[in-house]
């Protein structure tokens, strides 16, 4: 396997809200999904893309919050909407991220 698609992972300030760089990691990248959503009558383009990565145990702090962690591949800002360490054999993690057309271009 081979992961050679650099991503990064911001975290939520508690304090102030924002997200800020937290590390960066090399993943596999799938498509898991895409197409259009709708959302107060104005339709905009949607991307969902599985992240694999190997796991090392600071992303077991994604694990139960998710809200507070996103991903940045390709200046797109995915927000992360599923955690899986399958069968928590902790060799590979698997994020399901979504981008609503967002964009991050500080990096």
């Amino acid at each position: 396997m081979i992961y050679d698609k650099p991503i990064i992972i911001e975290k939520r300030d508690p304090q102030s809200g924002e997200f800020s760089y937290w590390r960066q990691f090399h993943a596999r990248i799938n498509k898991a999904g895409g197409g259009e959503r709708e959302a107060s009558g104005a339709r905009r383009s949607a991307a969902s893309l599985t992240f694999e990565l190997r796991y090392v145990s600071l992303l077991f702090d994604i694990f139960l919050n998710t809200q507070d962690y996103r991903i940045i591949y390709r200046n797109a800002v995915f927000v992360i909407n599923d955690y899986d360490d399958y069968m928590e054999q902790h060799k590979t993690v698997r994020f399901e991220g979504e981008c609503v057309g967002e964009r991050q271009d500080n990096y």
